[in-house]
C-alpha cells in the first residue's frame, strides 16, 4: 500500500494530466468553431519525480504489487464464473430431465 505522500503525489500527477487533456479539448473546440485558440485557463503543475532512490523504489514496489494482484484476481474471477456457469448448466439439465420425465405419455399396450 503506498504511503499517503506517494498517493498525494500520484493524485496531483493525475490531476495535471486531466488538466492538460481539458486544455487540449478546449483548443480543439475553439479551432473547430473557428475561434482563435485561447490560453489555457488552468495552470498545469508538474509533479516532481521522487527525490531519493528509496522513494523511487517504494513507488515501483507499489506498482509491481498492483500488477501482480490484477492477474491473480482475474484468474480467480474466471474460475468462479466458470463454476457458476457449470452449476447453472447442471440445473438446466436437471430441470429438463424432470420436465421430460413428468410429461411422458403412458406406455402403449
Amino acid at each position: 500500500m503506498p504511503s499517503p505522500e506517494d498517493r498525494l503525489q500520484e493524485l496531483r500527477r493525475q490531476r495535471a494530466l486531466v488538466q492538460e487533456h481539458l486544455a487540449w479539448i478546449d483548443r480543439e473546440i475553439a479551432s473547430s468553431s473557428g475561434q482563435a485558440p485561447t490560453a489555457p485557463t488552468v495552470q498545469i503543475q508538474p509533479v516532481a519525480p521522487p527525490t531519493t532512490r528509496d522513494e523511487a523504489d517504494k513507488l515501483l514496489e507499489s506498482y509491481q504489487a498492483e500488477a501482480r494482484s490484477a492477474p491473480t484476481r482475474a484468474y480467480w474471477g474466471c474460475i468462479w464464473a466458470f463454476a457458476a456457469a457449470l452449476v447453472l448448466f447442471a440445473l438446466c439439465v436437471l430441470a429438463l430431465y424432470l420436465y421430460v420425465r413428468s410429461h411422458q405419455s403412458p406406455p402403449v399396450r
